[in-house]
């Protein structure tokens, strides 16, 4: 039965993108024109379909928005309407993460029997790009009416996942699993991504597929290409999980050594997104060892980290290359971020934050160690942290004002990225409320309450559910200016509650200052425990930054800026049996 017919394609020229106002020492007003956006329709809200077939009628029906029953699941099989939409979307799709090798792909796809393909691996691969190319195709105010569509073929998707643990000893099942951790990574189910992408992992090597030797072959077979895109895309997403969030990596070191340069792209994309995705895994590379150097911190490696990051920008191609030095908006750039580039530094921006956080605290600890008197205030201002915190204060600057240039054309494209800046604010927050004197605190300040306005711009003119988000970053700036306010006057703030850190009775901001700087890890893990469901170290540091700032956390599982419509269990996903609580904690 065919599928309903898509809304209009996207115009070349983007008039309707949002033109957001620059931070402050950053960026004009932008349009983004490297990316094609989402359809507009002047009503304000888009109709994602001209109608409603009778297919999606079934996929929408009772017992498809029931919770998962255990043997009840039965996939449905792609139609030639859905295998179209597939095909103009793969590249979006593959952008940031090019996990399959699109030429041969689009192969598949207009082969005659492409339809009928029973295999396991094909039918998990491509339900789950529809699911990706729905939410692709579809404008951000209406993503919520399109959503259950986009799950119930996610849940076809999943439904031959038994099959391809039990058999799946081909590259096509790990492209089938690793397609169903893309779609989840856009939605707020960090736990289920990291398990897919584990699991994609495991099913790769246990297939012997790792142990092929590409390097310095000058001509791949499309196997060959398939599993070099496959492992290295693997190895980039490992990293990412394993950095935000604490998690022990799936890779050993160098693994991907001998895997490098890729294959020119094809002909649809550009030989450029290679240099930029050799660049992140590059960088990922660094990210290995950064990971065991914040689970156990070690001066000599730290300072080794932040010099390796370093010269892993100044080997970057100068047009992709991140800066976080621009100190004046004359020298900053003008132009729009292409999505893989935007977030390939706002990665960077992260593991430097994070290095010199992590040297911060480490530092600290063995002041208050060895009993030395400038230990009595875990971030003092001594010459033995100053370097460090400079490098935290800038590049967590660096990574708001990335922002302003980002190409916001999808919700899922933001929410992807949105932890980066939201450990940036609580990494300003926290110097703020610790040293609302300093210098810098009003350009920390003028950038807390940017991103602020950011994030309400985007629910207000571009529907982004982010309500419950930025109201808790408005609370972020909202302390933090009557930090620095009761700082630089003679007038108390009018709520005894948020006097900040010497002054009598100051509880807000002095509780939140010794939290962050003190006890917590990095900003990144607080930020993650705000906005998934994956514990961390830092999971009950977050807790009581919620407490402290009065932000109700639900019992959902979830962060408290996690909106209900980036929740599987919304949309049907989820068992009735539910889990155990045997040995869980509460």
């Amino acid at each position: 039965m065919p599928m309903p017919v898509l809304g209009k394609e996207p115009s070349a020229n983007p008039d309707h993108s949002p033109s957001l106002p620059s931070p402050p020492l950053a960026l004009p007003p932008i349009q983004v024109t490297q990316t094609a956006t989402p359809p507009f329709f002047p009503a304000g809200v888009m109709s994602p379909f001209k109608k409603i077939s009778e297919r999606f009628a079934a996929l929408r029906r009772e017992d498809s928005t029931k919770p998962l029953e255990r043997l009840a699941l039965s996939p449905f099989t792609a139609s030639a309407s859905e295998i179209l939409l597939v095909q103009q979307t793969v590249d979006d799709i593959c952008v940031e993460i090019p996990f399959l090798n699109i030429p041969q792909f689009l192969d598949i796809l207009s082969r005659p029997d492409a339809i009928g393909i029973p295999d396991a691996w094909w039918q998990g691969l491509m339900n789950a790009l529809i699911a990706s190319a729905l939410v692709y195709k579809t404008h951000t105010r209406s993503i919520r009416d399109v959503a259950p569509y986009s799950w119930a073929f996610f849940r076809n998707a999943y439904a031959v996942l038994p099959e391809l643990i039990i058999q799946g000893d081909t590259i096509g099942a790990t492209q089938a699993v690793m397609a169903m951790a893309l779609f989840t990574r856009q939605s707020a189910d960090i736990r289920t991504t990291a398990r897919l992408l584990g699991m994609a992992v495991r099913m790769h090597h246990t297939a012997g597929l790792n142990v092929t030797t590409l390097a310095g072959q000058p001509i791949l077979s499309d196997e060959d290409e398939n599993q070099r895109r496959l492992a290295l895309t693997a190895f980039v997403l490992d990293m990412e999980i394993v950095v935000n969030t604490g998690l022990a990596p799936a890779h050993a070191d160098r693994v991907a050594n001998g895997l490098l340069p890729l294959p020119t792209m094809p002909a649809t994309s550009s030989a450029w997104y290679d240099s930029v995705f050799q660049a992140r895994v590059a960088l990922a590379q660094i990210q290995v060892r950064l990971a065991a150097s914040l689970a156990s911190p070690n001066q000599a490696d730290l300072i080794a980290l932040e010099s390796e990051l370093e010269a892993w920008s100044l080997r970057v191609p100068s047009e992709i290359r991140p800066n976080s030095h621009y100190r004046d908006e004359a020298s900053a750039p003008q132009t729009a971020l292409d999505l893989p580039v935007a977030i390939l530094h706002l990665v960077y921006y992260n593991c430097l934050c994070m290095v010199a956080w992590a040297l911060v605290r480490h530092v600290t600890d063995q002041m208050l160690k060895s009993g030395l008197p400038e230990a009595t205030d875990c971030f003092a201002l001594s010459e033995r942290t100053g370097h460090h915190r400079n490098v935290a204060r800038v590049t967590a600057r660096a990574t708001i004002r990335t922002m302003s240039r980002f190409p916001v054309r999808l919700y899922a494209d933001l929410w992807r990225v949105v932890a980066y800046p939201l450990a940036a604010s609580i990494a300003l927050l926290a110097v703020v409320c610790k040293e609302p004197d300093h210098p810098d605190a009003q350009t920390d300040l003028s950038l807390l309450s940017w991103f602020a306005h950011f994030l309400d711009r985007m629910v207000r003119e571009e529907g982004c559910d982010l309500e419950k988000m930025r109201d808790g970053v408005s609370k972020f700036e909202m302390v933090a200016s009557d930090a620095v306010a009761a700082a630089l006057g003679s007038v108390m703030p009018v709520n005894p509650s948020l006097w900040p850190l010497t002054l009598a009775s100051g509880q807000t901001g002095k509780a939140m200052a010794t939290l962050m700087t003190c006890s917590s890890y990095v900003p990144m893990y607080l930020a993650q425990a705000l906005i998934g469901n994956l514990s961390n170290r830092d999971t009950k540091n977050a807790k009581k930054l919620a407490e402290i700032l009065e932000i109700p956390w639900a019992d959902n599982g979830y962060g408290p800026f996690v909106p209900d419509s980036l929740i599987p269990v919304s949309y049907g996903f989820a068992f009735q049996s539910g889990g155990s609580s045997i040995g869980r904690e509460n």
